[in-house]
């Protein structure tokens, strides 16, 4: 799948797109009050649970982040977009990786703690939904994740710097037809996790960041973001 050369030409592009902003001060947190869009390109792994053991799931998201607040604190967001994943298991390994839309809602409360600390958490609820294809095999994919995360922020000039803990649960189901026919259900084969990124202001209303995952999701994320 080349995933680290579409990063990297996506971390060019964005960087590109950084050098034609005005570079001035900023006094917002990123997440301040407004509407605001934001495009997110991530690439990780994750373990499903299915009743013959662990099998590892590769999976790259492109989506966008649209966020109305509710308070100066709080906002509600949707989400949505395209995504594959390779799945590592007897029907679905010996076939094309699969890809369908993902979509998804989510609360998030960012309180500021003082001048230079805040406080970053959501909740969120996403259906995928992915169609695989092979010689006399076909096969559909969804699930549902559950996902909460918390974690402080450090607020320095333009930049911001996060670290915190998360955690996931997935419900799904596996449809398979041709040589090999059937329902498989599977689940989350690891619960939690850790992340840490940052983020630098471009100007008054846009970012762009990067962010490390561990543990239950294993990866990379970049988000563009726009305050308007």
């Amino acid at each position: 799948m080349h995933l680290q050369r579409k990063f990297l030409l996506a971390l060019l592009a964005l960087a590109a797109l950084s050098t034609l902003q005005c570079a001035r001060a900023d006094d917002n947190d990123i997440y301040a009050s407004g509407t605001s869009a934001a495009i997110n390109l991530a690439s990780y792994h994750t373990d499903f649970a299915y009743t013959d053991g662990d099998h590892r799931a590769d999976i790259s998201r492109y989506g966008i982040d649209f966020v109305q607040p509710l308070s100066e604190e709080a906002g509600f967001g949707l989400r949505g977009g395209y995504m594959t994943a390779g799945i590592n298991n007897a029907t679905l390994g010996s076939m094309s990786d699969g890809y369908g839309p993902f979509l998804g809602l989510f609360l998030s409360w960012r309180p500021m703690l003082g001048n230079y600390w805040s406080f970053d958490s959501q909740i969120a609820y996403t259906w995928h939904d992915l169609s695989y294809s092979g010689a006399n095999q076909q096969a559909d994919v969804t699930w549902y994740t559950s996902y909460a995360s918390a974690g402080p922020v450090l607020r320095l000039w333009r930049w911001r710097i996060t670290a915190g803990g998360y955690w996931q649960n997935i419900s799904g189901h596996e449809n398979d037809s041709g040589t090999m026919s059937g329902r498989l259900d599977f689940s989350a084969a690891h619960a939690t996790g850790a992340y840490f990124g940052f983020a630098y202001f471009l100007d008054q209303s846009g970012s762009l960041g990067a962010y490390v995952m561990s543990g239950a999701r294993h990866g990379v994320m970049l988000v563009f973001k726009r305050e308007f």
